[in-house]
């Protein structure tokens, strides 16, 4: 059964964003945060640097692509799958806000 995907931007992952344009894009982010649902929930077998978050960040996951992190939650309804990307940061950067 196919599902629609919603991809929602916090506010932190927006600024980071705005400020890092040249760097990645909001499509480069979606077709991450796409093949990461075909892996997830879909159980595909792609080849992509996803990891399952400890600690506070407990529930998210965490999408790298270079040296930028990604930290997302997948909520998985009967018809929609909201994927949430709470913040976009660099590698050294991203877990030392908490």
């Amino acid at each position: 059964m196919q599902k629609n995907i919603k991809i929602t931007y916090l506010k932190k992952a927006n600024k980071f964003l705005i400020k890092n344009s040249d760097i990645i894009s909001e499509s480069d982010i979606d077709k991450l945060m796409i093949l990461a649902i075909k892996k997830r929930v879909y159980l595909q077998n792609i080849n992509l640097d996803i990891k399952y978050l400890k600690g506070i960040l407990k529930g998210k996951y965490r999408v790298s692509k270079g040296n930028i992190r990604i930290i997302f939650e997948i909520r998985n309804y009967e018809i929609l799958i909201e994927t949430i990307i709470e913040d976009i940061d660099y590698r050294g950067s991203i877990y030392k806000k908490r």
